[in-house]
């Protein structure tokens, strides 16, 4: 199914959220405090040969041991009075509560193992979870995710390194840091990140196929017009596309199956939390991707694109979906934004299915110097500029403002936590860089989408030099600023660009200290809008 199609049930609307009444944001909350999400009972996802039941590869739980006990597991899968069910090409069978200790010794219950076949492959793909809380969601849950996760290239042979060949594993990994890594005060790469990286990179370089990253980015414009230039991509976007083509280009040059890089949206995600409505945020994709394709080369397959609407709502097993199993748990909205069901029906799947958080978030952030603490306080700090311009909250108190941003930076944590569980579990060998600055101790490794060289970062004109950003949660991103070029008299290789908020440039033009304005982007060309400018004599 592809986003544009409905699931059963689903009717596309738009509305303006209200604030929920109290009580039943009480109830909301409450209900939405304990951890029953599907992810936490999956223990381990794995792919098996068809025929001999040897494993192929498996990404298990922190703390557990099967495949140290695969043994166990072929003779399970093998034993007629263990299997429970068939439908829809999935067997399932169960290990006994008794036996469980064997894989995690913590482990007090009753474990079931669900295998798939997809369409078009020889392997068998299967999941591993705890039986706790048996319902429909949590079975529909693990099909999608057996359906949808990027399992493919399990299937490739593992090549043996012959003696004296090229370790590109260490070649790339000394790529990635040398071109590509935002290194930051407290880096952690050569203290253990680097091997994390190599161990990671290795499952494509091992079977010598295209290195896969992902990276959850550029979501949509901020709502805060002293921050952009306007709703859709421009020159910020222009030269972040750019570079991460060239980083691939790069890469290929070294390791001949190259690199791709999956930007994984997180538009929909944080949409209603960030003051954008829906339908804007699917605006802005399709405008990136017809960016993209001004930007990349002939038959280059350097970038890929998917948000939650394709997580959820494409493959077979998204036709079986039953809204009513999510009818129950609400999300909830904060900013007056206009609403998509379909995008709501994939946050309902998202939290019921990813959100780990069983109240601790609630504690920790009452725990002084607590790192969550740090973090809640960095999204309210950010939130409270980003959402100060937005028409919904003009008529609102500073103290109401202020109550609304809490709640806003406490459901972006949540959101951000269950959405890097979801990528977890559909990417679980990709190589996971982030736009935010990190020890890049692993599982994340930070980068730069913008390079010094394609374009500096400013506070304003009168001061080029790169400020330290001490906040690692937000650094500068084409999505809350803008790009502008600023011309030296008619010597066009003096031209500079600066990345900077679209605030800075309007006073410039405004007080008379440059004169210049806003070109719009050229989707025919691929030429990124930006302001234009030159001091004024």
């Amino acid at each position: 199914m592809t986003i544009t199609e409905k699931p059963a049930a689903i009717i596309e609307t738009h509305s303006i959220s209200k604030p929920p009444d109290p009580e039943y944001e009480k109830k909301v909350l409450h209900n939405q405090g304990e951890d029953v999400s599907t992810f936490s009972r999956i223990l381990a996802i794995y792919t098996r040969d068809d025929d001999t039941k040897e494993i192929f590869c498996i990404s298990e739980k922190k703390g557990c041991h099967f495949e140290n006990n695969w043994s166990y597991i072929k003779n399970v899968i093998s034993n007629q009075n263990c299997f429970t069910r068939q439908d829809n090409n999935l067997d399932e069978y169960l290990i006994p509560a008794c036996d469980s200790k064997i894989f995690e010794k913590s482990l007090t219950q009753q474990l079931k193992i669900t295998e798939y076949h997809k369409k078009g492959e020889t392997q068998i793909r299967g999941c591993i979870i705890k039986v706790e809380i048996s319902s429909p969601f949590n079975d529909w849950f693990i099909y999608h995710v057996l359906d949808q996760a990027r399992l493919h290239l399990h299937e490739k042979p593992i090549n043996k390194q012959k003696l004296g060949s090229p370790k590109y594993h260490e070649i790339f990994a000394d790529f990635f840091a040398n071109n590509f890594k935002n290194t930051i005060k407290g880096d952690e790469w050569e203290k253990c990140g680097r091997k994390y990286f190599i161990d990671k990179v290795k499952y494509f370089t091992d079977r010598y196929i295209k290195i896969e990253c992902i990276l959850p980015a550029f979501p949509c414009k901020s709502s805060n017009i002293n921050k952009v230039g306007g709703v859709v991509p421009d020159k910020g976007e222009e030269l972040a596309l750019r570079r991460l083509i060239q980083i691939t280009k790069q890469a290929r040059q070294l390791y001949p199956p190259g690199l791709k890089i999956w930007i994984v949206s997180d538009g929909h995600v944080f949409s209603d939390c960030i003051g954008v409505d829906d339908d804007i945020v699917d605006h802005y994709t399709s405008k990136l991707h017809a960016l993209y394709e001004k930007c990349r080369e002939e038959n280059s397959d350097a970038i890929g694109f998917c948000g939650l609407n394709d997580l959820f709502f494409n493959g077979i097993s998204s036709e079986s979906f039953d809204p009513t199993w999510i009818k129950g748990y609400h999300i909830l909205h904060y900013t007056g934004t206009k609403i998509s069901s379909v995008s709501d029906a994939s946050r309902q799947i998202l939290m019921k299915g990813c959100d780990t958080d069983d109240g601790t978030l609630r504690k920790d952030i009452n725990i002084p110097n607590h790192p969550r603490l740090h973090l809640y306080r960095g999204f309210s700090r950010f939130m409270m500029e980003d959402l100060a311009l937005l028409p919904y909250f003009q008529d609102h108190s500073r103290k109401g403002f202020k109550k609304a941003i809490a709640k806003v930076a406490f459901n972006m944590i949540k959101r951000n936590d269950a959405y890097s569980n979801l990528v977890e579990l559909m990417f679980p060998h990709h190589m996971r860089i982030s736009i935010h600055a990190h020890k890049n101790s692993g599982p994340k490794f930070g980068v730069k989408v913008i390079s010094p060289e394609q374009c500096s970062i400013v506070r304003d004109l009168q001061n080029i030099d790169e400020p330290t950003f001490e906040d690692l949660l937000h650094i500068p991103t084409p999505w809350h600023n803008c790009v502008v070029k600023v011309a030296h008299g008619t010597d066009v290789e003096k031209e500079n660009y600066f990345l900077t908020k679209s605030g800075v440039i309007k006073d410039a033009i405004e007080n008379g200290s440059y004169k210049g304005e806003w070109k719009d982007t050229c989707f025919v060309t691929g030429n990124g809008g930006c302001y234009e400018i030159m001091k004024f004599n």
